[in-house]
């Protein structure tokens, strides 16, 4: 059975290691080790994910009979707008439905901050296996994100949304 709770500062480090194992598995046929490292080092050093919070980022994490197994990410992005620019889940515990838990627990916590009508928005690479999983839970491609970082590479990305 799976439980899922509000992230603290004190899980921080728990989210860094979950992404250290989560996002080399999405990305390993996507990215270069080179990139991987990089985005790790971006968006999960210590102080990134400490100013991420600062900043009114949500986190969930997802635990699995005690065990830490997945985490989600919510940011406000505009007065009917909200991002999750993290969704992850161990492979070893995919398919047990803990990732749309994830996904629900982002949409009724949103519902409960804001009542209105809104969209909810997801960026997926487009080679991401991953994107069937969005689709399948209600969002729909709406535009196609093009990020070009700070090393030198591109990202490529479909921009997900869904009315909520």
């Amino acid at each position: 059975m799976f439980t899922i709770r509000r992230a603290q500062l004190c899980d921080l480090s728990c989210i860094k290691e979950l992404a250290a194992i989560t996002v080399p598995q999405a990305y390993d046929s996507i990215l270069t080790t080179e990139q991987i490292d990089y985005l790790e080092d971006l968006s999960y050093s210590q102080s990134s994910l400490t100013e991420s919070l600062a900043q009114g980022q949500v986190f969930f994490i997802a635990s699995d009979d005690g065990e830490d197994c997945g985490y989600a990410c919510l940011q406000p992005e505009g007065p009917d707008l909200f991002h999750m620019p993290k969704i992850y889940v161990l492979s070893r515990c995919q398919r047990r439905g803990i990732g749309s838990a994830l996904v629900d627990k982002i949409v009724s916590h949103i519902k409960e901050i804001h009542p209105e009508p809104c969209i909810l928005e997801v960026n997926v690479s487009r080679f991401n296996r991953a994107i069937d999983f969005y689709l399948k839970r209600g969002f729909v491609k709406e535009r196609e994100h093009i990020i070009t970082l700070d090393n030198g590479f591109t990202l490529i990305q479909d921009v997900l949304q869904r009315k909520l």
